[in-house]
């Protein structure tokens, strides 16, 4: 009796306890946490996938770390491991820190349709277990992941891949569009477009096509011609938290249309497409280089000064044609158009002229073909256990009324770590609305999106840069002051928005809109946790 009066006392506080702390059913609840029976219930109404006990972390290194030994993990990982595979190993535990616990969900759906979809959520609806999405496993915070939780898998969901002509939504005709499965990942959705037409995509071509990417804002090398990815977006459809399948889009849900663009992936519902806007195909060069004479013992920062001072100053009034992305000692530009246009421009011959480098001009036909067309496209080799990147956006102003401080801040990165991955960024982004999207308004006034390897350089770049904000895609899985960094002055009315659409909070992950920590358990919680694990000693 005095075990049952226990286990009655901690229930009925779990069931009282307020939303805000951590209050989902865990597998060690035996009180709420499904039988096996419920769970082969799952597995009848899932009607295209599979359901998967991925819980034992002791599976992790088998199913996933062993894929990780040959060149092309990055495929490797997106398809096996029945959804517990991260790209990079350390994100399969808490915040992608080695040190902490396991984060490993409990269950995986492999969703292959629509209604897998909504019977995953529904089931973990009426058994009180938060939700998380994933689709390749690209997210360098781990947001894809969450212990206890119930996994929608989203690799193997049906492929649509369909470009359509004249599409009409919202009483707009677009010439073509792509419609996008969503577990599609770059590398279908290039193939499908090939050389007929443009699509702003990602780089990596294991990458979501309709998940965290697109809704992280969608960085491309081709923004700063077109937009971000979550600017081509015409319409989504998605599965709400209550599973419901509804149609988002400027004319439609439109708050929710807006929420999606820029508000964080596996937040607000689960994309099962996505229509993307395509443009007019267009000749396109490739201008790589990298300087010669910064190496040991002399490492030589001439070229590499002059490179920056280059940069910075060409920056503001830079041609819209150019994108793509660069790095204290080197560059990889993309020029839409035709090569002789391009060899007048003046960012090219400063590049050209800076002395000693190493560089290399190819043209072809499209951003497909110069990539290497249906058959020599690669990707990111990915497959280790740490990644630790973190990004801060570099505004206009900066650049424009402060550019000795922006030359002298990247001049010291130089001595101080020195490797950086970045985007030149602005453009047609910046003729976006900074409040048209829920993406960080600083996206739409920056210029550069830095991206570093080594705390000593982001931690400058927040000391110099306080107020600019973090670039979604790629930011630090411990981003200081996460929220207000992601999503500036759009943080409240995404939060009211993620009450309005999941107002049980059943998508729960770490660096979205809404996300309850398991620290958070309220003292209910935490006793009837106490209480089972001492009864569990009794029997």
């Amino acid at each position: 009796m005095k075990e049952i009066f226990l286990a009655l006392w901690g229930l009925c506080f779990y069931i009282a306890s307020p939303k805000s702390t951590f209050e989902y059913c865990m597998s060690y609840n035996e009180t709420c946490w499904p039988t096996q029976l419920e769970w082969n219930e799952l597995s009848k109404n899932i009607t295209g996938g599979k359901v998967y006990n991925i819980g034992d972390s002791s599976e992790y290194s088998l199913s996933c770390s062993a894929q990780s030994t040959t060149y092309g993990a990055a495929y490797k990982l997106e398809n096996n491991g029945e959804g517990r595979c991260m790209q990079y190993h350390d994100c399969s535990k808490k915040r992608c820190d080695s040190s902490l616990d396991w984060n490993i969900p409990q269950f995986s759906v492999q969703a292959y349709n629509e209604n897998d979809v909504v019977e995953a959520i529904r089931f973990a609806n009426k058994h009180n277990i938060q939700v998380v999405v994933k689709t390749s496993g690209h997210n360098y915070a781990g947001s894809s992941m969450g212990e206890g939780a119930l996994l929608i898998w989203m690799r193997k969901f049906e492929k649509i891949s369909t470009v359509k002509n004249n599409y009409i939504v919202c009483g707009e005709t677009y010439e073509a569009a792509l419609h996008v499965g969503g577990g599609e990942v770059w590398e279908e959705a290039y193939k499908a477009v090939g050389n007929s037409y443009h699509i702003v995509g990602g780089g990596g071509l294991t990458v979501s096509a309709a998940g965290g990417w697109l809704m992280g804002g969608g960085l491309s090398a081709s923004s700063r011609l077109y937009g971000m990815g979550i600017d081509q977006v015409t319409d989504f459809k998605v599965v709400l938290a209550d599973g419901s399948i509804v149609t988002a889009s400027k004319c439609e849900n439109e708050d929710l249309f807006w929420a999606l663009r820029g508000g964080g992936g596996g937040t607000f519902g689960v994309i099962v497409s996505v229509h993307y806007q395509l443009h007019e195909t267009k000749p396109f060069c490739e201008l790589s280089f990298a300087t010669t004479d910064f190496y040991a013992p002399f490492w030589n920062t001439k070229t590499i000064y002059k490179w920056i001072d280059l940069l910075v100053d060409e920056a503001p009034t830079l041609s819209q044609n150019w994108g793509g992305y660069w790095g204290l000692n080197w560059g990889i530009f993309y020029y839409e158009g035709e090569e002789e246009d391009m060899l007048k421009d003046s960012f090219y011959q400063g590049i050209k002229a800076l002395g000693n480098i190493d560089s290399s001009l190819r043209c072809d036909e499209s951003y497909f073909a110069l990539r290497g067309g249906p058959d020599e496209m690669t990707t990111d080799q990915t497959g280790q256990n740490e990644f630790n990147i973190a990004s801060r956006l570099i505004p206009l102003e900066y650049v424009t009324n402060q550019p000795d401080k922006v030359k002298e801040t990247l001049k010291w990165m130089v001595h101080n770590g020195f490797y950086t991955f970045n985007y030149i960024i602005g453009g047609r982004m910046s003729q976006v609305d900074h409040d048209a999207t829920a993406v960080h308004p600083a996206m739409r006034k920056s210029v550069f999106q830095i991206e570093t390897f080594d705390e000593r350089l982001i931690q400058k770049l927040r000391d110099e840069f306080p107020d600019s904000g973090a670039g979604f895609n790629h930011a630090a899985k411990d981003e200081p002051d996460w929220e207000n960094q992601f999503w500036g002055s759009n943080l409240e009315r995404l939060k009211s928005l993620k009450l309005k659409y999941d107002p049980e909070n059943r998508f729960n992950c770490w660096h979205c809109i809404g996300y309850i920590d398991s620290s958070t358990m309220s003292i209910s919680a935490a006793h009837y946790l106490v209480t089972a694990l001492f009864l569990r000693t009794l029997i």
